[in-house]
């Protein structure tokens, strides 16, 4: 009788394993999200690190953050209109080392890219939502 008990509990315990797997997945898979993609260069080369950020114009809605690593970021936000942020830091040039080991940094993208910002994209339900970021350090000017 008692080995009985115990291949009933393993079995109501997969059992319940699996359910909150199923939910867990199918709520994960429900939440009203997609995955967006892209690239990210600074000066014509791929940005070696950085963040990315995309900011709903419904303000309801909290931005979501993601990593640049080598040029290219993968992020999940809501469908709709967003505003783009983007950071990255380096070794500030003959900077004095204030606290022993830490090199200062600087951030070196300009804030018309993340503070600033000016870049949008539109995130659609069903798209590739695949966005390529070209940033340059001086401001394209129109020759007129």
């Amino acid at each position: 009788m008692e080995g009985s008990l115990t291949v009933c509990r393993n079995e109501i315990a997969l059992g319940v394993v699996g359910a909150t797997l199923l939910y867990v997945s199918l709520g994960c898979a429900n939440d009203g999200m997609v995955t967006c993609s892209g690239t990210v260069t600074f000066d014509g080369v791929p940005l070696p690190a950085g963040a990315i950020s995309f900011h709903s114009s419904d303000t309801r809605i909290a931005p979501q953050g993601a990593q640049v690593v080598d040029g290219s970021f993968r992020i999940r936000c809501r469908p709709g209109r967003q505003r783009v942020e983007i950071y990255a830091s380096r070794p500030k040039a003959r900077a004095e080392e204030l606290t022993p080991g830490m090199t200062p940094m600087e951030q070196f993208i300009p804030a018309r890219y993340n503070e600033g910002s000016t870049l949008e994209v539109d995130v659609v339900p069903n798209g590739p939502n695949r966005f390529p970021f070209e940033l340059v350090n001086e401001p394209v000017t129109k020759a007129g």
